[in-house]
């Protein structure tokens, strides 16, 4: 059924699917392409909308369709700015999630380094010398820790953005159904009355208002879109450094850097119990 001529376009939720997340494998190859390591992943943690989104636009469309006379008298111009105000509206919660997840993996990340690196300086170095626990100590210190704090800032970066991206997503939403709730009962009163001269110029001169802030709304709007592309162009430059620490010249073309430990760790002779040096 289409939409009557005077009255706005309804704004349409997308559907949520409704499929569990579920756990997998990551398989792990080497430059030539074999798999030399299969990771098990836990599933994602699931995170229930609480709605806010849907919320909005069902209070929003009645407020858009008391406008819908209004603005008609002022012409396409008028109808353009209230279709690209609100169909500008976004879900905060695919951010939120987005920021929960990235928060879980910066967590992560920063309990396995942290394991790491108790376990080598609590179990390890007290009871081995020599050069074996020299080899692991400068791994454990260089490659492991190193790596894993550079995957830890860029997982806090990421989250910090998605946080970023939530607040001014919400901020706008919220904008324009205030917008909207403040005004609509306003031009619908004058509306009513319109046939009256005074009534008619006095509904011209607030639907214009009207269409400033709409046209605000959308300087918003371009703002939170730069102020983004911003934000992923700084994560970006952070992602270089870490395909430069995980890549031969930082180009995946090149091939994987060797970041494995050296074989020779497995030699018995290159090992020194504490002990044998009192």
């Amino acid at each position: 059924m289409s939409t009557p001529s005077n009255q706005p376009p309804k704004l349409i939720i997308p559907g949520q699917s409704t499929t569990q997340p579920t756990g997998g494998q990551l398989h792990l190859a080497n430059s030539n392409g074999a798999v030399t390591k299969t990771v098990t992943v836990p599933p994602a943690t699931a995170r229930a909308d609480n709605g806010f989104f849907n919320r909005l636009i069902a209070r929003l469309n009645p407020l858009r369709a008391a406008t819908r006379p209004a603005m008609g008298l002022l012409g396409a111009g008028a109808i353009a700015l209230d279709v690209a105000a609100t169909l500008n509206l976004g879900n905060p919660f695919l951010f939120y999630d987005r920021r929960e997840t990235w928060k879980e993996m910066s967590g992560s990340l920063e309990g396995s380094r942290s394991n790491l690196w108790r376990g080598y300086f609590d179990n390890v170095s007290p009871n081995w010398k020599g050069h074996a626990s020299e080899m692991l100590q400068q791994y454990v210190r260089f490659n492991v820790n190193g790596l894993f704090s550079q995957l830890g800032k860029v997982s806090d970066d990421m989250s910090s953005s998605m946080q970023s991206q939530f607040k001014e997503v919400a901020e706008y939403d919220l904008s324009v159904l205030g917008l909207y709730a403040s005004q609509a009962p306003i031009l619908r009163t004058l509306a009513s009355m319109s046939a009256h001269p005074v009534a008619r110029a006095t509904l011209v001169a607030q639907t214009g208002l009207f269409m400033g802030a709409l046209g605000n709304l959308l300087k918003q709007f371009a703002d939170i879109y730069v102020t983004n592309e911003g934000e992923l162009n700084k994560l970006e430059l952070k992602l270089n450094d870490l395909r430069g620490a995980f890549y031969n010249s930082g180009n995946p073309e090149l091939g994987a850097r060797d970041l494995d430990l050296s074989g020779n760790i497995e030699n018995k002779d290159i090992w020194v119990h504490a002990s044998e040096q009192e």
